[in-house]
């Protein structure tokens, strides 16, 4: 999904697994017989062999010890350690390990799975595991990629919706040609919805509209402080109907990370941060009511004592969100 990583129950594997199984891989993602050769670990006429022998030797690795890191399977397995130059005379320029590439190619293809990290929550250390020993009984085959597209995208419209076509595909990664054949599948479960403020006509599950029809808006105002590349701001492409277009480079850094966000009325209405000794502190853009403001104090106490003076720092950052130091 977009190449970025996300956090799903074991069972729905097969799943996410089925809906992208087909996907080819982006531009930038060398297939693994070219990494070999650039890292002159053998000829183009042996590469295909070469990356089938170490797909084999890291499943053997795996299987007598469980789950490592990349690291410990490299002791076993030395071509992993053979080094590829990238990007060279750039800015970014720099180098990678075949194990670093190989072992989530595998975990793409279903063979192995990344597990827990080695030290604190923080670290970027994982072990890897067989997919089978992970979660046993979990068949990725179970699912057709007609199915398990179709429970992406009635998943997404449940909680996302109401979206656009155009949000659904620049979520879900899929293709537009995909993403168009699934909502023909799915159209006697989806309403068409307009927006107030928005050309487009949005889609929302036909059940989910029923629930909406009943619904009453509160009359008291709330706020929320939303971390850094939540699900509910990342989850579509176009933010209109919760941020105004002057504000986005406010919120999205050049690479579309969202920072983390002050949400007041069902709106963006400014950024929120911490200071490296504990508090939590926040920057308005646009004005809120003083009702609204009482709340977002109140939630700031309460996220600074869940922290519990714990540092969490920004891993990226816009012009608006460095002025909260």
């Amino acid at each position: 999904m977009r190449y970025t990583v996300h956090v799903a129950p074991g069972d729905e594997a097969p799943y996410f697994f089925q809906a992208y199984a087909d996907r080819p891989p982006t531009r930038d993602q060398a297939p693994l017989n070219t990494l070999l050769v650039w890292a002159e670990l053998c000829r183009d006429a042996d590469a295909e062999a070469l990356g089938l022998a170490l797909r084999g030797r890291v499943l053997d690795v795996l299987r007598e010890k469980g789950s490592a890191t990349v690291r410990e399977i490299s002791g076993a397995v030395p071509e992993l350690t053979a080094r590829v130059r990238h990007s060279a005379g750039k800015k970014y320029e720099g180098e990678f390990s075949i194990g670093s590439r190989l072992l989530p190619m595998m975990c793409a293809e279903g063979t192995l799975i990344r597990g827990r990290p080695r030290g604190t929550w923080r670290s970027t250390q994982h072990e890897y595991a067989v997919l089978a020993d992970w979660l046993p009984g979990v068949e990725l085959a179970s699912i057709s990629p007609k199915d398990a597209r179709t429970w992406l995208i009635r998943r997404y419209l449940a909680a996302f919706g109401p979206a656009t076509p155009d949000d659904v595909k620049w979520w879900s990664g899929l293709s537009k040609t995909q993403v168009a054949e699934t909502l023909a599948w799915l159209a006697p479960e989806i309403a068409q919805v307009t927006i107030e403020g928005c050309s487009e006509n949005h889609l929302m599950l036909a059940e989910d509209l029923a629930r909406l029809r009943d619904f009453t808006p509160p009359e008291t105002p709330y706020a929320f402080l939303l971390p850094a590349l939540d699900p509910y701001i990342m989850g579509y492409r176009d933010r209109g109907h919760f941020l105004g277009p002057e504000h986005n480079k406010k919120v999205f850094d050049p690479a579309g990370n969202a920072m983390p966000t002050v949400w007041a009325d069902g709106r963006v209405a400014g950024l929120w941060g911490q200071r490296r000794d504990g508090p939590v502190v926040y920057r308005l853009f646009r004005p809120v009511e003083p009702a609204a403001k009482a709340c977002l104090a109140e939630e700031a106490g309460r996220l600074e004592e869940f922290l519990a003076g714990e540092y969490l720092p920004p891993f990226t950052s816009t012009s608006f969100a460095r002025g909260l130091a």
